[in-house]
């Protein structure tokens, strides 16, 4: 039986063994999961956008490594 619960359809964790595993889980200082349970209404929180910081942006060209695989030969990317 799966532990994980999410509501994107994937999770870096999905496959992997864990050590050990939260007892209780808060947000704003509310308890949300205590014992296994969700102790909060679904759908209780709210989503708070904000914008992406400049290091998650594009940076317009391929990283080094992209460049590497796919045989670019410009010294200028290493």
């Amino acid at each position: 039986m799966p532990m994980l619960h999410d509501n994107v359809g994937y999770t870096p964790y999905e496959g992997r063994r864990l050590k050990g595993w939260p007892e209780t889980v808060l947000s704003r200082g509310r308890v949300v999961v205590e014992g296994g349970a969700l102790q909060v209404s679904r759908g209780s929180g709210s989503f708070l956008p904000c914008a992406s910081p400049a290091s998650a942006r594009p940076l317009g060209r391929p990283t080094a490594e992209i460049a590497r695989m796919q045989g670019f030969g410009d010294p200028a990317l290493f």
